[in-house]
């Protein structure tokens, strides 16, 4: 199955958790900590989910009561939804029933143990101003282990680099420049920051030499209509 990327942004937001597991815990925290008002249904719960009750009392609902495919269908057909429902059960036949009604009336599921989940979860690192992501499918302990490996990398590879890009959007120079010479000007630095492997300084000195010869030879005014096009 092919997935498309969405960074969401959880606080507040509706979620279900079905299942008192372990594995639904585990769940339950990572949204918790983002700030989801959580509903979690089981018959048992694990004794995880009495230490989130403590730390979440106001986002952390816990049902005891079986969530049968009737439930199901009544609460994802309301006129207030759920934002998604996560399908937690050990029993995966049950999980796939509940992520089909879940389909069909048009609310996100992520069954965690099934290959055709409809979503997949994963905590991002976040090195400001970077959100970082990845997912090897159906190999959870080395997606984790790569996602870190990369991270590291980064921060010690490019996060100066993008820091000094950040800061150079606003400063004096740019401020002197029209819209689409700015956006002519942070492409290029982008490219060379790349291409000089997070060497802000010798990016910015190329990007400033690009910029000094499109204006000596007079090939700025050709670089904004193409600027313009790629716009329309």
């Amino acid at each position: 199955m092919k997935y498309k990327s969405f960074f969401l942004q959880l606080e507040d937001k509706s979620c279900y958790i079905l299942g008192g597991n372990k594995g639904a815990a585990n769940i339950a925290k990572s949204l918790l900590d983002e700030n989801a008002l959580l509903t979690v249904w089981s018959q048992n719960f694990v004794s995880e989910f009495n230490d989130l009750i403590k730390l979440y009392p106001n986002r952390l609902n816990l049902l005891q009561a079986e969530f049968t495919e009737e439930v199901a269908e009544h609460y994802t057909s309301a006129k207030i939804k759920p934002f998604i429902v996560i399908t937690a059960f050990l029993d995966q036949d049950q999980n796939d029933r509940i992520a089909k009604i879940c389909h069909n009336n048009h609310v996100m599921c992520y069954n965690p143990n099934s290959d055709q989940s409809e979503v997949l979860i994963h905590d991002n690192n976040t090195i400001e101003p970077i959100e970082i992501a990845l997912n090897i499918k159906g190999m959870p302990t080395l997606t984790r282990l790569f996602q870190n490996k990369i991270s590291k990398m980064i921060e010690q590879n490019w996060l100066p680099a993008i820091l000094a890009y950040q800061d150079f959007q606003n400063n004096e120079f740019m401020n002197t420049v029209g819209d689409a010479e700015k956006r002519i000007i942070l492409r290029r630095l982008a490219e060379e920051i790349v291409k000089n492997d997070g060497d802000f300084n010798l990016a910015e000195t190329e990007t400033k030499l690009y910029y000094n010869d499109l204006l000596e030879k007079d090939e700025l005014l050709l670089e904004l209509a193409d600027e313009r096009s790629q716009m329309d």
